[in-house]
Parts: C-alpha cells; structure tokens; sequence
C-alpha cells in the first residue's frame, strides 16, 4: 500500500483529467479527488490540511534576506526599483520567491530564490510557472533572464540561450543587465 507522502506527490505530477488511484489505494482523508489549483501545492511532509501558497508580494525584510543568502544583487532593490515579487510560503514561512520587471510586452526574470530546506522539490519550477502566467496576464510576450549557474534548469524550462547584443533595448538598459550581473553571465528568452 502507497504511503500517504507518495501520493500527494503523484497528485502533483498528474493533473486530475490524467490521474487514476489504483482500486487498493486509499484515498487521503480531507483531500478527496478535487485537483489542487496551480496556486496551492500540497506539501507532502506537511500535515493535510497545510497548503502553500503562492501570492504577489511587497519587497519585503524576508525577501531581502533570502536573495541575499541565496548570494543574489539586492543593491537597486534597496534604491526602490519597481519589482513584482511572487513568493511562496507555508504557514507563514517564506520557502522561495521570484521577481519580474516589465516594459510593456518585454519581461526580465530576476530574483529566483528558493530556502535550502525547499530546494529539490519542484517549488523554483513552479514560481517560474506562475511568473510566466502572472506576466503573460499583464501584457507579457517575452521572458528574458540573466543567470551564471542555472542555465540547464532555464532550458528544462523551454528557455533559449541567446547573445547578449541581442537583448531588446529594456533588457539592455537595466540595471540587472548593464550593472549587475558580469559580462559572462548567460542570456536567456523564452516566449509566453
């Protein structure tokens, strides 16, 4: 008999229109056969009735915090810069966030951090996700990021590595771009 953990995961990878419980399985009590929504996530160590959420958030003291241990540039972050921020959390703890900048149809990722305790369970594939969907309901096109290390997770992603001269003119001219991040650091698009 499947424990109670593996099939929460596996409601996880299967949407409900694909899911079918072997006849032997029981069903989780309080979960029943709903689908959870793209913005609940059932955390499998967590007891059933924990749920985390993923929300727009304000820049916040938590935020500043986990970029920072996550070794990300805070410094025009801290000047007021105007970025969406999308974080998850769990009864209140902050397990990842990601932020996006924008310019009418041109978007520029930037920020994806997630907490060691979180990291390898799935949680900086689903705030890209969401990010991509909140971007796209504002008018995005185009998803752009720079990254030094995360270029195989981008491309599992559907993202392309593209030249850097090759950036759109808002990509070019921000600060992420011009100041931040070093010349070696990886061009990547992908369109919504």
């Amino acid at each position: 008999m499947p424990h109670l953990w593996s099939l929460k995961r596996w409601r996880l990878r299967f949407p409900a229109s694909r899911r079918r419980l072997p006849a032997t399985a029981p069903t989780p009590r309080g979960v029943g056969d709903e689908p959870l929504s793209p913005l609940q996530v059932a955390w499998p160590e967590q007891s059933e009735s924990c749920r985390m959420r993923v929300m727009e958030t304000a820049l916040s003291a938590d935020v500043l915090a986990l970029l920072e241990t996550s070794g990300l540039p805070t410094e025009d972050l801290r000047a007021g810069r105007p970025i969406t921020f999308l974080a998850a959390s769990l009864n209140g703890e902050l397990l990842g966030c990601v932020g996006y900048e924008s310019s009418r149809d041109v978007v520029l990722l930037r920020s994806l951090a997630i907490q060691p305790m979180s990291q390898g369970r799935g949680l900086g594939r689903q705030l890209v996700v969401e990010l991509q969907q909140h971007a796209k309901a504002a008018g995005g096109r185009t998803v752009f990021l720079l990254t030094t290390t995360a270029a195989p997770f981008f491309e599992q992603l559907g993202y392309e590595r593209v030249a850097r001269d090759a950036a759109p003119g808002f990509i070019a001219a921000s600060t992420q771009f011009s100041e931040l991040c070093p010349g070696s650091a990886q061009l990547m698009m992908r369109r919504l």
